[in-house]
């Protein structure tokens, strides 16, 4: 194993990080980790400036740029809501027409840009159905897979004028799974036709503008019948159907492994392992101990052959691929420019 090596599978790590402030502890706990990504959950600083130094923060702690995420699809729920006026709801902006979707993909764009995000986690292209109702309600653009892929076409078009990377889910669709309590593994019954036909078309029509894409974490009996499996973790969707069938080229991310209904018999390591062995090249973490569980699993993997080196090398090199480019976060806001962004949001939120 090559000296320096131990940190390599850190990259492979994205960290939810739920603290809107910046902290001598989370500095240390960042150098320590040195993830390859974050992603801001939880609510966020009140003030956008607070909010920008954050990030700037972030981001010089980390020897290796980071992906700088928040999930930002619109609607008086979105994380930039305590900030800025409330956008509608992605159903509602679909509801009037693309144009007014790109444009919200390029007010949220700009936005994100401003405070010193390079990532969005949006679009959700999974369908509307009535499983999707409780689950996902106006988060979902549509129940009609052309609407959907269009919709999420002029939104991604948005983020990428502001240079924010957009990212699709779920891979590969929730439409079909109906609710399951927390101990249990979603499950969709939907049969492989109906799945192609229907909820893969937004993502085989827009994986080639996607830099990244997050998987589901429900099990699909079309694919893994026998041995139910989340998304993620099942070689059938990830290398079958993700990598060979429809020949997706960029980065895939894993999430929700600290769940024991996701993860079923397999450990905390042993899922993090097997997620990148069937193709996913970032997992989503959310508590330090995992962490360092995954990466302990990861680093031991690879020691071991259980990990191939070249598979690392493809992850690595799709998450350096997917962060050319990306500009390092400013650390200052122009109230400003700022200000005149609140104003837009407010007329765009008004129908004008």
């Amino acid at each position: 194993m090559k000296a320096g090596s131990q940190s390599l599978p850190g990259q492979l790590l994205m960290l939810r990080l739920a603290e809107p402030r910046w902290s001598s502890a989370l500095e240390r706990r960042l150098r320590a980790l040195a993830p390859g990504g974050i992603l801001l959950a939880g609510p966020l600083a009140r003030s956008p400036a607070s909010l920008c130094e954050l990030l700037s923060r972030i981001s010089r702690s980390l020897p290796v740029a980071p992906f700088l995420a928040i999930r930002e699809e619109g609607g008086a729920r979105g994380p930039l809501a305590v900030l800025l006026p409330p956008l509608p709801p992605p159903r509602a902006m679909a509801g009037r027409g693309v144009v007014a979707t790109g444009q919200m993909g390029e007010l949220i764009g700009e936005a994100l840009s401003l405070l010193g995000f390079n990532t969005n986690f949006a679009p959700l292209l999974d369908l509307a159905t009535p499983f999707t109702e409780k689950t996902l309600g106006e988060r979902a653009f549509g129940s009609d897979p052309k609407r959907v892929a269009e919709s999420g076409r002029v939104f991604l078009r948005g983020l990428r004028r502001h240079k924010i990377l957009g990212c699709g889910k779920h891979f590969p669709g929730w439409g079909s799974v109906p609710p399951a309590t927390t101990h249990e593994l979603p499950q969709s019954g939907k049969p492989m036709a109906g799945l192609w036909r229907e909820d893969l078309v937004p993502f085989r029509e827009l994986l080639p503008q996607l830099p990244m894409l997050l998987l589901s974490n429900a099990a699909y009996k079309a694919y893994d019948f026998d041995h139910p499996r989340a998304g993620a973790l099942s070689s059938q969707v990830v290398e079958g159907l993700l990598r060979a069938k429809v020949g997706y080229r960029g980065l895939a991310l894993a999430c929700d492994l600290e769940s024991d209904a996701v993860r079923g018999a397999l450990s905390l390591g042993e899922a993090a392992v097997r997620a990148i062995n069937v193709g996913c090249d970032m997992v989503i973490v959310e508590k330090q101990e995992s962490w360092l569980t995954m990466q302990q699993a990861l680093v031991g993997a690879l020691e071991a052959g259980k990990l191939p080196c070249d598979r690392l090398e493809q992850a690595l090199e799709r998450i350096r691929a997917a962060k050319r480019g990306l500009r390092p976060p400013r650390g200052q806001l122009s109230k400003i420019a700022w200000d005149r962004l609140a104003r837009r949001f407010e007329e765009f939120a008004c129908g004008a």
